[in-house]
């Protein structure tokens, strides 16, 4: 190198760059405002000009320090390309912007005109609480938005979110990560395409197909958000909770994990699998521990058992789940229940599974092929999902259609059935017993007479549907009356009524309540 060059470059390594700074301000306040502002150099053990770059560049080396309008930089080395305003910085690089924003890495190219800043190796971003880890990142001054595009780990709060690129924009706060996203928490992770992040609220918004996994429970939502703080969150578009053997479905989905409270909005479903068990209804919730659901609004249970369902609907339906996972079902308001060869009606029912039994009250009505009981209180106890006998309590009244005019009739306080392979066969009827019913000449199939009897107790014995023999105790009265000499008063038991008009005849049946036929006086 020429004599001269050295002394030169002497020279400018101990002329103080603060001079330098002055006559760049002073440039500046000329520069027109849609002139972009010129980096300045404020710092440098040793400065030389280096022309292997292709262009006359300057070479800064030991604690350099640039500034760029609100922004420093700082690095052990870097080349300034004064011609075109740009930087490329090395090791130990940072730009701090303000009190609140760092960035470090250990490369930098930066260019004064786009206030663009490429940082690459071992990236960190800074940004008040929270932090972001990559290996490539683009800093925008002008928009104050960072973008990385090589995998991102982002931390705050308890939060750890990952993705394979991703954008956080200063102003607002804002991660949105994109691609193969996870957010951790201590509590859940989050699986989804698209994320925002927001660092002020901790709050999570989904953009796409994403999962909520926790030990307790798995949610899959489409869109919604997840507040991380108060572990309160809101989902929509195919929306569901699954918790144990148990699913909340709806068109939208409110979720309060503290409380492990889900409440969902319109086409709502539970459904309970262990049980194949499922609700419907326009309003729910669901509390996880203790188990509970409700239902309301069009509600529709089905209950599916060996190739058959039994359909229900009711105003409002509750399920609740112990502690030894049995269910207790109560539906309340204009009940109907449809089974192919069973159908039933009342105001409330309740069903417990432990002990398999049904409860119906308020003018419950059950029938079963031409067969119709009716009672102030019904209850049905189950074996094997098949009703095994039931029980009639307070103005039982028991009613077999013979044919289109004629009724075989029991009535007393209470009557107690016993059904074996889906057949009634055996009735014990107990206080102020009363029969009615025909004798058919089996040989010609045409009734022959009335049998009209009373008793205090009575047991009837059934066989395909038709009566063998009765039991009766405590000196029965009663009389058989040949058909020809049988009177209308003499037909019909006191306060007889078939109540076939209000029958649900299907599963779409249940969903129309017909008010009951009077009781003739």
């Amino acid at each position: 190198m020429p004599h001269f060059c050295k002394i030169f470059i002497l020279l400018i390594c101990f002329i103080p760059l603060g001079n330098n700074l002055s006559a760049q301000v002073d440039i500046n306040e000329k520069q027109q405002d849609n002139t972009p502002a010129k980096v300045e150099i404020i710092h440098a053990n040793s400065l030389e000009y280096d022309e292997s770059t292709g262009v006359r560049a300057k070479r800064l080396l030991g604690k350099v320090v640039f500034k760029h309008e609100d922004a420093y930089m700082f690095c052990d080395s870097a080349y300034f390309f004064d011609y075109t305003n740009t930087i490329k910085a090395y090791n130990n690089v940072r730009i701090k912007q303000g009190d609140t924003i760092l960035l470090v890495g250990k490369y930098l190219e930066y260019d004064g005109n786009s206030k663009i800043a490429k940082m690459r190796d071992s990236v960190i971003l800074k940004h008040r609480e929270s932090l972001l880890l990559t290996d490539s990142l683009d800093y925008d001054r002008n928009e104050n938005m960072a973008y990385y595009f090589e995998g991102g780990k982002i931390f705050h709060d308890d939060n750890k979110l990952y993705s394979r690129r991703g954008y956080y924009f200063t102003k607002t706060k804002d991660y949105y990560a994109v691609d193969t996203v996870i957010l951790v928490n201590p509590q859940y992770n989050i699986y989804s395409d698209t994320l925002r992040y927001n660092t002020d609220s901790a709050i999570s918004y989904f953009y796409g197909p994403t999962d909520i996994v926790a030990d307790s429970n798995f949610i899959y939502c489409e869109n919604g958000y997840y507040n991380t703080r108060t572990d309160v969150a809101a989902f929509s578009e195919n929306a569901w909770l699954r918790s144990g053997t148990n699913f909340l479905k709806g068109d939208s989905l409110y979720y309060d994990r503290k409380i492990r409270y889900g409440e969902a909005f319109e086409n709502v479903s539970v459904i309970d699998t262990a049980e194949n068990l499922l609700a419907y209804g326009e309003y729910g919730y669901y509390y996880e521990n203790p188990q509970k659901a409700m239902l309301t609004d069009s509600t529709l249970v089905i209950y599916v058992t060996d190739g058959d369902s039994i359909f229900m609907h009711s105003d409002t339906v509750y399920i609740t789940v112990d502690t030894a996972d049995n269910r207790l079902i109560r539906a309340f308001r204009k009940v109907q229940v449809f089974k192919d060869d069973v159908q039933a009606r009342c105001d409330s029912l309740t069903f417990m599974s432990k002990d398999s039994i049904a409860e119906m009250f308020y003018d419950p009505i059950v029938w079963s092929e031409e067969n119709q009981i009716s009672a102030d209180k019904i209850t049905v106890h189950f074996v094997n999902k098949e009703p095994d006998r039931f029980y009639l309590d307070g103005n039982a009244f028991a009613i077999q259609q013979y044919d289109s005019v004629h009724f075989n009739q029991m009535k007393s306080r209470k009557i107690t059935g016993y059904v074996i392979e889906k057949e009634i066969r055996k009735v014990d009827l107990i206080n102020d017993c009363q029969t009615v019913y025909f004798v058919v000449d089996e040989e010609v199939n045409e009734i022959i007479a009335l049998n009209k009897v009373v008793s205090s107790n009575m047991t009837i014995y059934l066989s395909e549907n038709k009566i063998e023999k009765i039991w009766f105790f405590d000196k029965p009265d009663g009389e058989t009356i040949p058909i020809e000499q049988v009177t209308n008063e003499q037909v019909f038991l006191k306060d007889f009524v078939w109540y076939e008009i209000i029958r649900p005849k299907n599963k779409f049946d249940i969903f129309f309540w017909k008010e009951m036929p009077q009781i003739a006086e």
